[in-house]
């Protein structure tokens, strides 16, 4: 099998005289209007999550002047915002679909506000959504990854998918993080179209009232679309603007204290888990195609956030994990701890959360490396009920949205270090879909949820701000695991099995000396 790198098509491309298209194309060709309704509705927050939300949605056909009304409960709709129309053609099936992104600005902070989605013929699709608050404010947040559609006639989709659903809606979150591998549409060749729309579709429920933030995985690279396999995402998600010539793949945003940053490990794993086509033998392999761009981006955002005093903390969201003793998952990535995990320690990121594999892990707090190793993360506290993220950050593996397969089972206890158990993790390139080549003891891991018969689950986070200036703020966290659902009980209820509080100071309580400080300690550790 040979693997085809973004870098390799293009100058293909250029050698043979062809012109390769690079992501979605602005639909520019006439108008027809159509009673084809909307559909797939979901939110995203804007640039300034507290102003700006753009709403997002496909027809099934084309259509004229789609367009969102916006207004509030009380006055009713007053303002209309025309919509950004995009396409992109499957190319494994020639299907073409249509999407429509209205950018609404000029909004308040922390404030409700009802909307609806139409375009000439049709009947209107309603949502609302909530503005995220300013300033040091209490918020919850939640965070799973790996979900698929709902419907259990596609390829790694169980109906948990849709108990996932209700389960982000019940605890009402100002935003929810999506840890990479969305629909599994590129496990679905046949139609990846049409497993997209059926996750769309599925999400809708609460992603039209709730923006759903996603991290790129590598279920989201799909042959036939676009050099780097992005070109559904990409059509489908309008993201805040990284400012790169990649302004969707990774991006951030804030939220009260907490500045979020999504990444696309597909750029800096070793693991080759993407896109496979079998009658062709075709891999599309994503490492280094930004050409360290990324990692640039992240460094200017992470040492930016640090000189901000309106920002306590910092939550990385991603899929493959750097760290993972799954035992039937993937395991843990050379190139995440390489390009990303010292500038996590550089700049004293609080907690990574990842996907990938299909269970749930939590580390204790690490901070630097181990000599010796394969860079792994030290252990600087064994604490875990409360964890002072400012000596070290926490990664949770949260893998258990809703996919047909899950692991929960973790590596064998190495006697000779402790009992800790086994993990596996990727040092070099490898084929499509080996193993990991390297193994290490798992000394950072701190909790993992073996419970076979509640292999899903969601992570809540509840954000305490503190009351005045360099008092102690926090973020507790409960992960809830879930049993299957059945057509009986489509809605199980969560079962808390995990919690622990992380602490550290307010920044607004802190001197520029004490900022240049810790930095300066927390970049030496290495």
């Amino acid at each position: 099998m040979q693997a085809i790198s973004r870098r390799s098509l293009l100058r293909g491309a250029t050698a043979s005289g062809l012109v390769v298209a690079a992501g979605p194309v602005i639909w520019t060709q006439p108008a027809i209007a159509g009673t084809v309704g909307p559909e797939q509705l979901h939110l995203q927050f804007g640039r300034d999550a507290a102003t700006e939300m753009t709403a997002s949605w496909a027809t099934a056909g084309s259509v004229s002047r789609p367009r969102l009304r916006l207004g509030t409960a009380r006055e009713g709709f007053g303002r209309t915002i025309e919509a950004e129309t995009l396409t992109y053609t499957d190319g494994l099936n020639s299907v073409e679909t249509i999407t429509h992104h209205a950018r609404i600005t000029g909004l308040r902070p922390d404030t409700s506000y009802v909307y609806e989605v139409t375009h000439d013929g049709a009947t209107p699709v309603q949502g609302a959504f909530r503005t995220a608050p300013v300033g040091r404010t209490a918020f919850r947040f939640t965070s799973f990854g790996d979900l698929a559609t709902g419907n259990p006639a596609w390829s790694k989709s169980s109906i948990n998918g849709v108990t996932a659903i209700a389960q982000v809606e019940q605890f009402d979150p100002v935003v929810h993080l999506m840890n990479g591998d969305l629909s599994y549409a590129n496990v679905n060749q046949t139609n990846q179209p049409g497993c997209w729309a059926d996750f769309m579709n599925n999400s809708q429920a609460s992603s039209a009232n709730r923006p759903w933030m996603p991290a790129l995985g590598n279920h989201e690279i799909e042959i036939g679309n676009g050099d780097l396999g992005y070109d559904s995402y990409n059509t489908r998600f309008m993201l805040p603007d990284n400012g790169t010539p990649w302004p969707n793949n990774w991006y951030k945003f804030q939220v009260g204290s907490v500045l979020f940053v999504s990444l696309d490990n597909n750029e800096v794993v070793y693991q080759n888990s993407g896109a496979y086509d079998a009658t062709t033998g075709q891999v599309i392999y994503n490492r280094g195609y930004s050409d360290g761009a990324q990692t640039a981006w992240l460094e200017r955002t992470l040492a930016e956030a640090r000189g901000n005093d309106s920002i306590d903390w910092i939550v990385a969201y991603m899929h493959q994990p750097a760290m993972s003793s799954s035992a039937s998952g993937s395991g843990g990535d050379l190139g995440i701890r390489q390009q990303f995990m010292d500038l996590f320690y550089r700049y004293n990121v609080d907690l990574v959360l990842a996907g990938h594999d299909h269970d749930y892990e939590r580390t204790y707090a690490v901070h630097g490396t181990d000599s010796g190793t394969n860079l792994r993360p030290t252990v600087v506290s064994t604490d875990t009920d409360v964890v002072d993220t400012s000596k070290g950050l926490v990664q949770l593996v949260l893998g258990g949205g809703g996919t047909s397969s899950h692991d929960d089972v973790y590596g064998a206890p190495d006697p000779n270090a402790g009992g800790v158990p086994v993990a596996q993790v990727y040092t070099e390139y490898e084929a499509y879909k080996v193993a990991a080549n390297e193994s290490e003891d798992a000394t950072w891991s701190a909790v993992r949820d073996p419970d076979t018969t509640h292999p899903w689950g969601i992570a809540v986070f509840d954000v305490d701000p503190g009351a005045h200036p360099g008092d102690e703020t926090s973020i507790t966290m409960t992960y809830y695991h879930t049993p299957a659902a059945t057509a009986s009980n489509p809605f199980p209820a969560p079962i808390a099995f995990d919690t622990f509080k992380a602490v550290r100071r307010r920044r607004d309580g802190w001197s520029h000396g004490d900022v240049h400080q810790l930095v300066g300690a927390q970049g030496s550790h290495k």
